[in-house]
């Protein structure tokens, strides 16, 4: 086996130094430490990602409870609305404003209506904007 090269006085001075293996761990110890902080706080899977995360989980899944009750609503209006005729009658005359021939459907007024009334403001049709669609309605204002 052969001898290792030579190598310079200066160069083997500066590796033995005694500082200088020290200085080496330390520095890759603290960034080590630093790249572990960075990481944690805030890398992919760092601690603010996850709390953002987390929280939004949270005002998602409070959305699925309100959308259930909503669902459920629905399913009891559309059983209502297939099975139940006075509920249709309920609610045709709440949302439609639809009578029998012999009934009068009797529509409160805010008196700030009335004044659009006067002034003449029409609709397409040419009614007054606050004129009902069937002719029986009896008009009352407060």
């Amino acid at each position: 086996m052969g001898e290792y090269p030579r190598v310079s006085e200066k160069f083997t001075s500066r590796v033995n130094k005694p500082g200088w293996k020290s200085k080496l761990k330390m520095f890759v110890i603290t960034a080590a430490v630093v790249f572990i902080v960075i990481s944690f706080f805030w890398g992919e899977f760092g601690f603010f990602r996850m709390w953002y995360l987390s929280k939004k989980i949270e005002r998602i899944e409070k959305d699925i409870e309100v959308l259930k009750v909503q669902r459920n609503d629905l399913l009891w209006e559309a059983d209502k609305m297939k099975n139940d005729p006075q509920y249709i009658q309920r609610y045709a005359v709440e949302t439609y404003g639809y009578a029998r021939p012999d009934q009068k459907i009797i529509q409160f007024v805010p008196a700030d209506s009335t004044a659009s009334r006067v002034r003449g403001v029409t609709q397409k049709n040419g009614r007054p904007a606050d004129e009902p669609i069937q002719n029986r309605s009896v008009r009352h204002t407060h």
